[in-house]
């Protein structure tokens, strides 16, 4: 619907006028941004390198925690110093307006990609505990790799092809007009309300509805499984290994359950603004939008932090990367340091579980 000869008022003072930093204000921030930054590139290179470098995290599951840490890592050098430097200039933008296109594009498909590999990885622990036969027999590398493949298609084109033709711009290109300064010096992101409904559903609202709902069935079968281990008086040697492989599939559950939380409590404030701002007349504050977007962006900061914290199999992984084992010519091949402590079970493991005469304590280390 075309709106331009409707006439919009649009004061400059709706959302409030940015932040004049001072010199020294300005530059401290940029400071402690350029830290997070560095510190969510290492964090997140230390997850990528752990997944490549020890074969006991090269899991089924773990190839989506390794290609979430590439999109945390692209966050870090493509996403946050635009940020930064639209907060530092007080939103004047100095590098042209197919740049900031490209920024935008960038933003909200590293942003989708982040919310749809926690998706798979919810689908994934939901089948590994409340159906391992049809996880092991179905949930192939392929599969893996198909939606994997898919969790980076997918934003792509609900990013690039709308944004870079203007769609989300349609019905309200006067408010765009109101909101750029004369001379154009300015990187303004505004969506129109059927953007703004259709792109949050599907980057954050759905996703995280399908998250909790999995991660509520989990629970639920978990609990399940458990009274039917407790009410058993005497079990047998298989079903000792299968009660053991149990506690670790839940426990890798309740690390990625963390993981998914931090990701909805993050970016929540983000999406409520932006499906907020189009229906309340963009009037949400410029200081409210920095700190909802820069909450948002912090995710990709904490994500290596919950590996570490959380699973011992990553913090063991992180200790041997960071102390250089490997350069001061220890062999992984002869260390017990990661063995068979992983945040998933890997395909072999569940060989090794059936076999007669298993080594228990090699599965303990997983519990």
């Amino acid at each position: 619907m075309n709106r331009s000869e409707t006439v919009i008022n649009c004061p400059e003072d709706d959302e409030g006028p940015p932040i004049n930093y001072n010199q020294l204000e300005g530059g401290g921030i940029v400071l402690i941004l350029v830290i997070v930054m560095v510190i969510t590139l290492i964090g997140n290179s230390l997850v990528i390198q752990s997944v490549l470098t020890f074969r006991q995290l090269k899991t089924r599951t773990n190839y989506f925690v390794l290609s979430l840490g590439v999109a945390d890592c692209f966050v870090a050098v493509l996403v946050m110093p635009f940020g930064a430097y639209n907060l530092y200039s007080n939103l004047r933008w100095e590098l042209g307006s197919i740049m900031c296109r490209i920024a935008i594009c960038l933003d909200v498909m590293l942003t989708t990609t982040s919310i749809l590999h926690l998706s798979c990885l919810a689908m994934d622990r939901y089948f590994a505990i409340c159906n391992p036969f049809f996880y092991h027999d179905r949930v192939t590398k392929k599969t893996v790799y198909c939606l994997i493949a898919g969790c980076w298609i997918v934003p792509m084109i609900i990013s690039w092809i709308p944004i870079m033709n203007g769609w989300n711009e349609v019905g309200i290109g006067d408010i765009i007009t109101c909101k750029t300064p004369p001379d154009g010096k300015a990187c303004v992101f505004l969506v129109n309300r059927a953007y703004a409904i259709l792109c949050s559903l599907i980057a954050f609202y759905v996703p995280t509805v399908f998250m909790i709902l999995v991660n509520l069935r989990i629970y639920r079968e978990a609990r399940k499984q458990v009274q039917q281990i407790r009410s058993l008086e005497v079990a047998s040697l298989r079903d000792k290994k299968r009660q053991k492989k149990f506690r670790q599939e839940s426990k890798a559950a309740k690390t990625l359950s963390i993981i998914m939380g931090a990701f909805c409590v993050c970016w929540c404030p983000f999406f409520v603004c932006n499906i907020l701002d189009p229906f309340i007349g963009y009037k949400i504050p410029f200081s409210i939008w920095q700190l909802a977007i820069w909450g948002g962006y912090c995710n990709s900061l904490l994500n290596p932090f919950l590996y570490y914290f959380f699973n011992l199999a990553f913090r063991k992984a992180f200790t041997k990367l960071l102390c250089c084992y490997k350069c001061r010519g220890i062999n992984d091949s002869n260390s017990n340091y990661l063995t068979a402590i992983s945040m998933v079970s890997e395909w072999d493991e569940r060989n090794v579980i059936h076999q007669n005469g298993v080594d228990d304590h090699i599965i303990d280390q997983n519990v």
